[in-house]
């Protein structure tokens, strides 16, 4: 009987352990992924100021749009 009740403790204990262990590498991928996402904005940010555009992301988007559309209509 002793084995079958220590079985059972070893089981929790690991299932447990395994919970834990998966919620950190969740909790990992998550701000792994944040800090990606970070790093695209400021690059992205670093190309609008580089561009000229200040902070005014959405005229720097406008104004690729705009040039996109030109070569678009130019038949490039």
């Amino acid at each position: 009987m002793f084995n079958s009740y220590q079985e059972h403790a070893d089981h929790v204990f690991g299932a447990q352990y395994d919970d834990v262990r998966e919620r950190y590498a969740s909790e990992v991928r998550d701000l792994e992924m944040f800090a990606e996402s970070e790093q695209e904005h400021y690059e992205h940010m670093w190309k609008v100021k580089e561009a000229g555009f200040g902070e005014d992301c959405d005229a720097y988007e406008r104004e690729w749009e705009r040039t996109l559309n030109y070569y678009k209509n130019q038949g490039v």
